[in-house]
This record gives C-alpha cells, structure tokens and sequence, in this order.
C-alpha cells in the first residue's frame, strides 16, 4: 500500500459532498449577520428524513478518511479521532459555504448530523464489527478485485454508477432523461435496445477486468445489475409520478438487458487484454448510441417528473444526472490506462 492510494476515492467523495452542498453554486449573495445567527438556531423545520440523508452522506467520509490516515502511519484510533475531525470541518465548510448561496439554508444542526454520520463511518474500524466484518470484508477484496490503486479506482466506479441508479428519472443504460425518451422516439427504440445491449456487455467486461479472477464475472455482473434494477424500482415507486412508474424500463430497453448479458457470456472468456479492449469498445460505443436516441429536458420540467415532498430534490436530480452522464466516459479513461498496463504484462 502507499499513501496515496486511497486519495482518488477520498477526492471522489469530497466532489459529491460538495456538489450536493453547494449547488447552484452561482449566482452568489451577500451574507449577513442575521444568516450567520440562523445558522446557529434550530430550525423551524427539522426533518428526520434530511437529518438521516445527512447522516448517509457522510458515512462513506468517515470510512474513506480513516483508511486514508490509517495508510498513512496513523494508528487505528488515533486514524478514527483525525477522520472524525476532518468531517466536522469539512461539514461547518460547506455550511459556511451555503451562507452565500441563494436558497440554501445553513444550519449548525446540518453540520451535527455530517459529524454523526463520519462517526458512524469509522465505527466499522472498532471492534468487534472491525474483527468481525471489516477486516474479513478487506480480505476478500485483495482476494477478489486486482490489487492496488487500479482496483481501488475500479470500485469507486462501480459505486458512482450504483449511485446514479438511485435516480428513477434516468433511464436504465442510456443518456438523457425519462421525459419524452420513450413516448416522443418510438422510431428510435432499436437504437434503445442496442444501445442498453453494448452498456450491459461492456459494464460486465468492465467488471471482469476489475475481477482477480475472471470466472466469477456473470456472477457478479448479475448481482450488480440486480442491485441497481432494485434500487430502480424502489426509487421510481417512492419518488416519480405514478403515470411514470415505469418509464425508466422500456419494452426495448428490457429486450437490450437481455441481449447484452446473451452477448457478455463468450466475451468474458477472453483474456484479460482482450475483455478491458472490449470493454472499452462497447462502453464507448453504448454511450454514443444512446445519445442519438436520448431525449434531455430542462431541469424543471425533469423535476416535474417527481412527487418527493422532501427538499433537495434539485440538488439530488443534478448530481446524479452528472454522474450518470460522465460515468461511460470516466470509465473509458481508466480502461484506457488499465489496458496499456494489462499490455505491458502487470497484473
């Protein structure tokens, strides 16, 4: 391990936290005492859903930091009290950070709850759950995944995709957004179905090259296209708008989901050079087709899409349609760098 290993992860989720916290980001304000004295005051409204979300956000923080402080030389307690630290600042930032930003609310008990949530972060360092689950859970990703950065990065990519499914306005593997992708571009619902069966066999070689051992990919692949069909359904019964329910999984898109696994089972029995350069291939190649079929719609008419009652919506609908839309392109990057170091012979 080196120092900088877990610095790629670290910078990924300091991005999201921020964009979560800071959009629009423009047009700026002009602070005032009386902002400063609200943030400091509970709020007229303290919802248990934003408090939970909050506590959500900053897990992952706590987690991340931990490990980066641990590789560091730091030991495990000492590792726990400095990520502890770091999420506390890194929260009163971004609310000081809000206090200029027209429509957001910056609130002292926002940066209680991000504090709460690095802590629960770094509870999975503390035994026994640290003996019990953390520490197995490390093993059979150094057993499982390629070592190093390289894996390390692959998984923080396997997350960000997780994370942009948990938006059911976007559609299963393609670009754009749910409003008028099917209704208004039947003609095009063959460019769907080839554009999801390219996603879903280059996402699974993308997997396989991630994968110590190539034989496991259709497992795996399975169980995370799963997951994210999951969170999908779940998202779009809570979230959307009854009528839309069931726009983000189309007649076309279905018949791709099928058609690519069909196609990923030879392909994942190619050498390693070979599924990353094809990985690459089709997740570019899903990617450009999906966009000539994918319709995009002004953010508030995307968010006419959704019935959620809760605040944030527009930051949660921007940050995962960003994620969504540079996940194929963040993926062809590290492709591209896994394969000419697959080509020199490093595994």
């Amino acid at each position: 391990m080196t120092s900088r290993r877990f610095r790629g992860a670290a910078v990924a989720w300091l991005l999201l936290l921020g964009y979560a916290s800071l959009y629009p980001f423009i047009p700026l304000r002009e602070t005032s005492w009386d902002l400063v004295a609200t943030a400091f005051a509970r709020p007229r409204y303290l919802t248990t859903f934003d408090t939970v979300v909050n506590v959500l956000a900053y897990m992952p923080l706590g987690l991340i930091m931990t490990l980066l402080f641990r590789e560091a030389g730091a030991p495990r307690l000492a590792a726990i009290a400095r990520a502890i630290a770091f999420g506390a600042l890194f929260s009163l930032a971004m609310e000081g950070c809000q206090l200029f930003i027209p429509g957001r609310v910056s609130s002292i008990y926002d940066a209680y709850a991000n504090t709460a949530g690095t802590l629960v972060g770094t509870l999975v360092f503390i035994d026994p759950f640290y003996s019990v689950v953390t520490r197995p859970m490390g093993l059979s990703r150094e057993e499982m995944v390629i070592a190093g950065p390289w894996g390390d990065t692959g998984l923080v990519l396997v997350l960000m995709w997780l994370i942009a499914q948990l938006n059911p306005g976007l559609p299963f593997f393609g670009a754009g957004n749910i409003v008028g992708a099917e209704s208004d571009l039947r003609d095009l619902s063959v460019f769907h179905s080839a554009s999801v069966a390219m996603g879903i066999a280059g996402f699974g070689l993308f997997v396989s090259a991630l994968l110590a051992d190539g034989p496991g990919t259709l497992r795996v692949t399975l169980v995370l296209l799963s997951t994210a069909l999951w969170l999908k359904f779940m998202a779009a019964s809570v979230m959307l708008q009854p009528h839309l329910a069931e726009e983000w999984l189309s007649v076309g898109r279905i018949v791709g989901l099928l058609a690519g696994i069909a196609i990923l089972v030879p392909l994942r029995r190619f050498s390693r050079p070979t599924r990353v350069y094809l990985a690459l291939v089709l997740v570019l190649a899903g990617s450009l087709v999906s966009k000539i079929a994918g319709a995009y719609s002004p953010l508030d008419e995307f968010l006419r899409v959704f019935r959620w009652p809760y605040g944030q919506l527009a930051n949660f609908a921007t940050m995962t349609r960003f994620v969504h839309e540079i996940w194929p392109f963040a993926a062809v990057i590290f492709l591209i760098g896994l394969f000419f170091r697959t080509r020199r012979g490093v595994q």
